[in-house]
């Protein structure tokens, strides 16, 4: 289930300055929203054979982005943000929340709730889709070096373990949701046209992360297409990574 959520400043004025790496104040002010109904997402999630997973996704700030200025991404009003998530009790414990909070704050920037909408189902008959990205795709491997210390290896959408990865991750949500592993296993993923500046570089709780724009193909049972709609595709999902739109 994917709902946009459009938002207008506290102080009705016609521009505001979010800081470049907000995704961790989106995520907060997520699980600020839904821990009321629905505690156990933060503190324990969804597990699948020792692995926790949230479940949901959202996208970068939608708007109309003006300039960028000491380190912060100048929005003309309103803007909004998607989030998706499998499980509708998330989607209505969010919507919830929002009705209840008289003001919103995201990095420091005072906004109030102003709609929600439900996007349409997607529909995928013939098992093949092309995507866009609107939050970064990630994708890694912690890597030791010579003397032991870790290190973290971001694979670019052109290698081959950007898509295995990504297709095991798909994998491993379906197994959580309960579809039969005839299901799972069909999905493969395609990069169709990344360029060099959908690379994205954020910075999340002080961690350096990332990420890749760009339009994909999956192919695959209708089912697994729309995991990776509800899900998000690659790692961090939850922290606003991997979110998709079906072209």
């Amino acid at each position: 289930m994917r709902v946009q959520i459009e938002f207008v400043p506290a102080d009705d004025r016609e521009r505001i300055a979010v800081p470049l790496n907000y995704n961790t104040a989106v995520q907060g002010l997520i699980y600020s929203l839904i821990r009321p109904t629905l505690p156990q997402v933060h503190d324990v999630g969804y597990s699948n054979g020792g692995r926790k997973m949230r479940l949901f996704v959202f996208s970068r700030l939608l708007g109309r982005a003006h300039e960028v200025r000491n380190g912060c991404i100048i929005f003309r009003t309103p803007v909004s943000i998607k989030v998706a998530s499998p499980d509708e009790n998330f989607i209505e414990a969010l919507a919830e929340g929002l009705l209840h909070a008289p003001v919103i704050d995201i990095a420091g920037v005072k906004l109030v709730f102003h709609g929600l909408s439900v996007q349409a189902p997607a529909n995928f008959p013939d098992k093949s889709a092309r995507f866009v990205a609107i939050s970064p795709v990630t994708v890694y491997s912690t890597l030791f070096t010579p003397d032991g210390r870790k290190k973290t290896y971001y694979y670019h959408p052109s290698e081959n373990e950007f898509a295995q990865q990504v297709q095991v991750n798909l994998r491993r949500k379906a197994t959580l949701l309960g579809l039969p592993p005839e299901v799972s296993e069909s999905i493969t993923l395609k990069s169709v046209r990344v360029r060099s500046n959908d690379q994205k570089v954020l910075y999340f709780k002080g961690t350096v992360i990332k990420g890749w724009l760009g339009q994909y193909t999956l192919e695959g049972d209708p089912r697994m297409l729309q995991v990776a709609l509800d899900c998000g595709i690659g790692a961090k999902n939850s922290q606003g990574f991997g979110m998709l739109e079906p072209i």
